[in-house]
């Protein structure tokens, strides 16, 4: 994997106003950085959060942080590496009834859901491990899955 390749994401607490998300797009976009998926969430008052994933070296990494928090509207930038284990994300995933999925070894996960009975699987844990859980539902027939990457708890 190139230096290019590390996958990241960004929590960038904004202002709720019109033109945010543009703003923000734009910045990756001047820097010739492909942005792999943006959510925007945990809107309160005239605050609210957007997470942001992303491949770039560290060195562009630093950089699109810099210009975040240059923005007028951005008021918090906070970046981390994907597999960091602090980077925590849950998953709902939907199998066809009667298969039984169970989270791949290893896998540091908490789940609900009785797969065979037609439930969603419901899974919580490292982005990481998230993740691999996904791919091997996905790998078991899963019809729809989505992923939702959580907050900081700081």
């Amino acid at each position: 994997m190139s230096d290019d390749d590390t996958r990241w994401v960004g929590w960038v607490r904004t202002e709720h106003r019109t033109g945010a998300i543009f703003a923000l797009a734009g910045v990756f976009s001047t820097r010739g950085v492909n942005v792999d998926s943006m959510a925007t969430g945990d809107v309160h008052d005239d605050d609210g959060m957007v997470v942001v994933t992303f491949r770039a070296g560290e060195r562009r990494s630093r950089l699109l942080t810099r210009t975040l928090e240059r923005l007028p509207q951005v008021r918090s930038v906070r970046v981390c590496r994907v597999d960091d284990p602090d980077v925590r994300a849950a998953a709902v995933v939907h199998l066809p009834a009667g298969v039984t999925f169970t989270p791949p070894p290893g896998a540091a996960v908490r789940w609900s859901g009785r797969t065979d009975a037609g439930e969603p699987l419901l899974v919580e844990g490292p982005l990481a491990d998230v993740e691999a859980t996904v791919r091997a539902a996905r790998g078991a027939g899963a019809t729809r899955d989505a992923t939702v990457v959580e907050p900081p708890s700081t």
